[in-house]
């Protein structure tokens, strides 16, 4: 659609006159006549009822005068976000994150985001997936990253990575030397599990429930590195995301059981407030990060 040519049909829309529309834009009034005739052939309705000296609109200009206000608006936000872009100069932007978000995605972006843009102050929380989500909806950070899918009223979600939960034991463990599945295999275990609240607590609970599997006793424990610590230490065996345990496995303190049932993928999402307008610096980190890892397949919640 002709942008000019839709500047003169809301202009006659306006003052539902030719004559005076022609006078708003300094156009002749066969000019005038000549752009809605165009636009009329070109979209296959009539836009105006003339009576007299004055038009009304009909059904279909009316439709069209809305929709044309929304285009407007639209692209006065974009010139608006790309003026913004443009010129990111000053500001903050705040992050909070679950531990394999915060510790091993968002670094690397967060990095390339300063290089970019040195005069934004960038910040992050590191906490559970609920905390991020409670921090989002109460407006304390601009976006937020969980390992689940959260449904709640006013929430935007983007899926942007995919994580591999896997089953980590102590280095010898039963568990790492077993190849084959039962549905005893954790029985006599202790899992030790995140905190309520955590996302991939939430995951493993969900895919164990699937198996019908059941630790023989858990133990709580808080944070990502903390349940690593106290595998390695021989408390009981527990899940983690495969990139946090390059280390441990290097330092021979943990070993992955390599059990195809017991490996979770999930997807990771970034969060963010559906009536917030999101800020350049949002845009631009959420560019900067659906660039670094490639689009995930799944519309946004």
């Amino acid at each position: 659609m002709d942008f000019p040519r839709l500047t003169v049909f809301q202009t006659v829309a306006r003052r539902l006159s030719f004559s005076q529309a022609a006078d708003d834009l300094h156009l002749s009034q066969p000019a005038v006549s000549k752009h809605i005739r165009q636009l009329e052939l070109e979209m296959g309705v009539t836009l105006f009822h003339r009576v007299g000296n004055r038009v009304e609109l009909t059904d279909a200009g009316r439709i069209l005068a809305d929709y044309a206000q929304r285009m407007g608006v639209l692209t006065e936000e974009v010139r608006r976000v790309l003026g913004e872009l443009e010129g990111l100069r000053r500001g903050e932007l705040r992050l909070s994150a679950s531990s394999a978000p915060g510790l091993y995605w968002l670094p690397d972006i967060m990095a390339q985001f300063a290089r970019r843009y040195p005069a934004i102050q960038l910040s992050l929380r590191l906490s559970n997936s609920g905390d991020a989500l409670q921090q989002v909806l109460a407006g304390e950070v601009e976006l937020g990253f969980a390992g689940v899918a959260f449904a709640a009223p006013g929430l935007q979600v983007r899926p942007f990575a995919q994580d591999e939960l896997v089953l980590i034991a102590p280095a010898g463990h039963r568990l790492v030397r077993q190849a084959v599945f039962t549905p005893h295999s954790l029985a006599r275990e202790t899992m030790i599990l995140r905190e309520s609240g955590s996302g991939t607590r939430q995951v493993i609970e969900e895919r164990l429930a699937q198996l019908g599997l059941a630790p023989g006793r858990v133990l709580e424990i808080a944070g990502s590195e903390g349940v690593r610590r106290a595998v390695a230490a021989g408390l009981g065996v527990g899940f983690a995301s495969r990139r946090s345990v390059s280390l441990e496995i290097a330092q021979g303190l943990l070993q992955v059981a390599e059990i195809p049932e017991l490996r979770i993928m999930r997807t990771l999402f970034a969060l963010s407030r559906k009536d917030a307008r999101p800020s350049a610096a949002t845009l631009a980190f959420l560019a900067l990060l659906v660039k670094g890892q490639g689009a995930v397949a799944g519309p946004d919640l």
